[in-house]
Order: C-alpha cells, then sequence, then structure tokens
C-alpha cells in the first residue's frame, strides 16, 4: 500500500496540468486500485509557498475518486501542479495544529480533553 496525492482524470487538462488543485486527495493505492481516500488537500499546507515541507506537486491520476477506482497506466498516470497554483499564505504552527487535530479527532469519539491529556 502506498499513500500518494490522487487526482481524478477529469480534473486534469489535456496539457497534463491539474484544473483544480484543492480537489486533490490523499489516497492509499494498492495493486493499481483506490484503496482508501482521505479528504481534500488543506491548501494552507500543499499550496502554500511559506511552507515548503508538505507542497503539492505531483500526483497520480485515477479514474475517479472513490475507493476501487483504477490509476491510470502509461504517460498519464501523473499530473502536476502549475507553478501559480501555490501563494504566500503564511507561517503554518504544525504543533497548534496537530493538537486541534487530535482534539478533534477525539471529542468525535467521545473522547474528553482530561482523557485525551492523560494518554488513556
Amino acid at each position: 500500500m502506498t499513500v500518494r496525492h490522487v487526482v481524478a482524470q477529469g480534473n486534469v487538462g489535456t496539457d497534463g496540468f491539474i484544473l483544480d488543485p484543492r480537489r486533490v486527495r490523499h489516497g492509499a493505492l494498492h495493486a493499481g486500485r483506490v484503496l482508501a481516500l482521505a479528504g481534500e488537500v488543506d491548501p494552507q499546507t500543499h499550496l502554500n509557498l511559506d511552507f515548503p515541507d508538505h507542497r503539492l506537486d505531483s500526483c497520480v491520476v485515477v479514474e475517479r475518486l472513490e475507493v476501487g477506482a483504477g490509476v491510470i497506466p502509461g504517460g498519464g498516470a501523473t499530473a502536476r501542479v502549475a507553478s501559480d497554483a501555490a501563494r504566500p499564505l503564511g507561517r503554518v504552527d504544525v504543533g497548534a495544529r496537530r493538537a486541534a487535530w487530535v482534539a478533534a479527532v477525539r471529542a468525535h469519539q467521545g473522547v474528553g480533553t482530561r482523557e485525551m491529556v492523560a494518554g488513556t
């Protein structure tokens, strides 16, 4: 299983560039098919010139953004993001974002803040 940035074939122009980079998603691929999908990429991290750690660049092209869809074989297997898609969007506080994400996951699971801090 490999996790990649994936884009639907319908979101790729004839020139091989992604039409709307905000519609790219993280996806797990296995045996030439989409095994799992996460939500759309966050422009604050993926399209931010001020945050080079996880910039969106090249994406695997899949038939559709759904589990089971096939990866496009051959020369059309990857698409690129145009250089003008990224902009300076400011500093990203990774620690604060991670803490907010953990709190949201715990809240969704019904675990309170006290248990989260205690690690239970």
